[in-house]
């Protein structure tokens, strides 16, 4: 089994398959991708879920959350360290608040769930608060806020990681996990305002990079020896990012642990979870979702005008030297999303043929691809 990114990072290193970039539409990947779940084990409802968490992440460029990582859940679903089928555990359920055990079940789907729970309470309450702890990553932050916005609601989660990644600033050694936070708001005539951030780079960016070949940029990880370092390999062995802004993204990641493991009665710092790999092994992840229902405090068509208000004073700031004009967060990636619907989403030959491997025996055809056309 392996022990961590640093070893499968060198079986991708040795593999045979060729490296580049083929092409699949939307409609295959999801026929695939949601076959070879139920393949294994996931029900249909549950399968068409996290098949459609990934894709929007592929759909809106955010490759390093898409279907590269169904793999990993695939792989934890054969080696018991994902439940395809658990039954989440309501540990608390009081006015605007409950709390869920995951139960090891698939996280995407328990996140959903603990979202749909926010938004049923507040619209009776007007904001309200579901933790989870217990439970495997939900991978896109932004999928489970926009849930939210679709209801005129406000969207709100952090989790932390389930593994040591980040170090404090000044350390040198991992502590906190990337720890992520998003928040969701609708509009009226423009794409949602969507924050999807980490407390650092996220780890498979860096092994994104050393798929690639390439360096990464300074600031993003420090080696064994606790210097920072442009080489994915050297941080990929050390597993140790460091956050963005120093002490402000370190203490970004302490909040999230006192405000998802901490509250939530969960495991602090992970306490010996380790990300996807080993794929037995628990990811020790909790959560928080919240819901803000906009119409208990202003009507819901004044706050989406003036959110119109605020997100075009972000379009019409004057652009700086080689910049087109200023995007505000979550914009690019529905502009990249209605690109991708019509050419194609891009993915990596090495994926297609891990995927299509895991597919051989299981009744699921393979994923029908093509070469990657210039779009």
């Amino acid at each position: 089994m392996e022990a961590g990114w640093a070893n499968y990072a060198e079986q991708i290193k040795t593999s045979p398959v060729a490296a580049g970039l083929s092409s699949v539409t939307e409609s295959e990947v999801r026929r695939f991708c949601s076959a070879l779940l139920r393949a294994n084990g996931v029900s249909g409802e549950d399968a068409d879920l996290v098949t459609d968490v990934f894709v929007q992440s592929d759909l809106r460029g955010e490759e390093s959350h898409g279907i590269r990582l169904l793999l990993q859940v695939i792989y934890r679903i054969r080696a018991g360290g994902d439940r395809p089928n658990g039954k989440t555990i309501v540990v608390s359920d009081r006015g605007a608040t409950a709390l869920l055990d995951a139960n090891r079940g698939l996280g995407q789907v328990v996140a959903a769930h603990a979202m749909n729970v926010a938004i049923e309470k507040a619209r009776q309450f007007g904001i309200a608060i579901v933790g989870v702890r217990n439970a495997n990553s939900y991978t896109s932050a932004k999928y489970y806020p926009l849930m939210a916005a679709e209801e005129g609601m406000i969207g709100i989660t952090y989790a932390n990681s389930g593994v040591q990644l980040v170090a404090p600033h000044g350390g040198r050694k991992p502590l906190v996990g990337t720890n992520p936070l998003a928040i969701a708001a609708p509009a009226k005539t423009k794409y949602p305002f969507v924050l999807d951030m980490a407390v650092s780079t996220a780890m498979e960016k860096v092994f994104q990079a050393f798929e690639r070949k390439e360096s990464i940029p300074t600031g993003w990880a420090i080696d064994a020896d606790g210097n920072e370092t442009t080489e994915p390999a050297k941080a990929l062995s050390s597993r140790a990012l460091l956050p963005w802004g120093g002490y402000k993204g370190f203490g970004l990641g302490l909040a999230h642990e006192i405000l998802t493991c901490v509250l939530m009665g969960g495991q602090l710092f992970g306490a010996g979870g380790s990300g996807f790999l080993p794929h037995d092994n628990p990811m020790n992840v909790s959560q928080t979702f919240i819901a803000i229902d906009i119409a208990h405090f202003i009507p819901l068509d004044s706050f989406k005008e003036t959110m119109d208000q605020a997100l075009g004073a972000v379009q019409q700031t004057e652009a700086r030297p080689s910049f087109d004009r200023a995007y505000y967060p979550g914009e690019k990636g529905f502009f990249e999303q209605a690109r991708r619907e019509r050419h194609g989403i891009p993915i990596q030959n090495r994926v297609v043929a891990e995927l299509n491997a895991l597919a051989e025996g299981s009744g699921v055809p393979a994923l029908r691809v093509k070469p990657q056309a210039s779009a």
